[in-house]
């Protein structure tokens, strides 16, 4: 039963207390008849004089409306929670037998125990048997019957057989005892009890944020009053507001209730993050969560170049380069960049690069720790001088890091002697003119130039000229050094000659500069005829 029925009930039984009376009383039921015999019960306090009358067997009672039968209902002191209904014939003969019914109805919504009948009866009536069997009662002239339980709203008959002795009104009179269950107050003891679980990657990226969430729960039987979550984040770990220390008001928590929290923190270095969450709530309780642990790893790129330190101009200029992961995490998205200078040209790479305006881009996709990866360029000069080829690489959460080459474009002089004379053959007594042509067929400037030419017996030198001076000295016209001559440039000198008699002469010119080890000699033959 509920507690609002039993006060309900409790109510009740106070006010029918209070009201109550208990003993025989006349309650009219249905009518069997016109003239039902009087019917008798008891008033303890105020019994009155018809009372006695009856008791005594003297006097009759002046008629009232006569029932086929009458409702008692029999109280106690203090509860009226028995209805008892009572039949019998409306006229009885002197001497012959008869039956009469008590019914008695439990009209509580409670149980009633031991529930016991207590029949009083006139000296003009003597008892025979009953249905269920009787027991003799404690005074004369009266029996009982132990009814037992009566479940709420359960009903027992009792059917009494007996004989009158004598003419005249005959009373029965019924009284009732019962016991109530005992009246409880029942209060809830309850004891909540909190835990606590924490959820956490347990592997994450040094540029990514960590989510973590705590679960709070209420496993107990009571509210959780007050309910804190708390959360110290090891060193090296905070939130995105930089905040190590986390305080979460929950507030009220009741039983099987459950409340998430999530939030996000950020690493500041790599390593191993282990720790727990607490909970904490009024009346002292606590739980600590599951020990979590969170490795943050990073890619960590490195990069190498290699590349020729000197060239000459014209030639390929070829560039190895080497990607790695030295880290502990895997570089995805890694791409390597190299830039090409302005002063070289593309020509081609390998392993997928592709010229995108002045760049060459490799996608490389993900590096795992200590994996690497090769890849080339090649590259032309567009002429002397120093080539920075730089290369970079990046990664998804890894710095980037460049490597650069420089590379020195040199060219080399390939001087061209040629010398050739004006006129041939020539007489004897005229003049000759020679002509020493130098080219500079090479790629870098030609320095130091120094023209020596070498005059037969036949010949009588006359004059020089050119873009330096020409000094004859024994048989040799010796020209002051020219300091530089241009590549793809030509200088022209000049020597004037008389022959002075006949044959099959030769006019002899050797060449040094810085470049050569050992002088250029060219011959031109000339006929010197009478």
């Amino acid at each position: 039963m509920s507690w609002q029925k039993r006060r309900n009930l409790l109510i009740s039984l106070f006010f029918l207390g209070v009201f109550s009376i208990y003993g025989c009383s006349y309650q009219q039921s249905a009518v069997l008849n016109e003239n039902p015999p009087y019917a008798h019960g008891h008033i303890e306090e105020d019994p009155g004089q018809r009372h006695k009358r009856l008791h005594a067997g003297s006097g009759k009672v002046a008629p009232e409306k006569r029932e086929s039968s009458r409702t008692f209902s029999a109280i106690n002191k203090k509860y009226g929670i028995i209805f008892i209904e009572k039949k019998a014939p409306p006229e009885i003969q002197v001497g012959k037998p008869f039956d009469y019914i008590i019914k008695i109805t439990n009209i509580s919504d409670e149980k009633v125990k031991d529930v016991e009948i207590t029949e009083t009866f006139s000296y003009k009536y003597k008892l025979r048997n009953s249905i269920p069997k009787f027991q003799k009662g404690q005074a004369e002239g009266t029996a009982r019957w132990f009814v037992g339980d009566l479940e709420p709203n359960e009903m027992k008959e009792i059917r009494v057989n007996g004989v009158s002795l004598e003419t005249g009104d005959m009373p029965f009179c019924t009284n009732v005892t019962y016991n109530l269950p005992p009246l409880c107050l029942i209060t809830n003891v309850v004891e909540p009890k909190l835990t606590i679980t924490k959820r956490i990657p347990t592997e994450v990226l040094f540029c990514d944020e960590i989510p973590i969430t705590l679960v709070v729960s209420n496993v107990g039987t009571g509210i959780a009053q007050n309910v804190q979550a708390k959360e110290s984040l090891p060193q090296g770990l905070k939130t995105l507001d930089g905040k190590s220390d986390i305080v979460q008001e929950i507030g009220m928590l009741r039983a099987g209730e459950s409340r998430e929290i999530a939030f996000t923190a950020k690493a500041e270095r790599t390593g191993k993050f282990s720790n727990f969450a607490t909970v904490v709530a009024e009346g002292g309780l606590q739980a600590e969560s599951n020990t979590t642990t969170t490795v943050v790893i990073q890619p960590v790129l490195a990069i190498t170049k290699k590349g020729p330190e000197r060239i000459y101009t014209g030639r390929d200029i070829n560039y190895s380069i080497e990607v790695s992961n030295k880290g502990d995490g895997p570089a995805t998205s890694t791409v390597l960049e190299d830039a090409i200078p302005g002063n070289a040209t593309f020509v081609n790479a390998n392993q997928g690069g592709i010229l995108s305006g002045n760049t060459v881009r490799w996608n490389l996709g993900t590096l795992l720790p200590n994996d690497s990866t090769k890849v080339s360029v090649t590259l032309k000069d567009k002429g002397l001088g120093e080539i920075k080829n730089t290369a970079t690489v990046k990664a998804m959460c890894a710095n980037p890091v460049s490597a650069t080459v420089i590379t020195d474009v040199i060219g080399i002089a390939a001087i061209l002697l040629e010398v050739i004379d004006i006129a041939d053959p020539i007489e004897v007594g005229e003049n000759e003119t020679y002509e020493i042509a130098v080219t500079n067929q090479g790629s870098d400037y030609s320095t130091n130039i120094k023209i020596y030419c070498t005059l037969e017996d036949t010949m009588q030198y006359i004059s020089s000229a050119g873009p330096t001076k020409g000094t004859f000295v024994g048989n040799t016209v010796i020209f002051d050094p020219l300091p530089s001559l241009a590549p793809k440039a030509t200088t022209t000198w000049k020597v004037v000659v008389k022959a002075l008699s006949p044959g099959d002469v030769r006019f002899k010119v050797e060449m040094i500069e810085d470049c050569l080890k050992r002088p250029v000699e060219e011959t031109e033959a000339t006929n010197f005829y009478k």
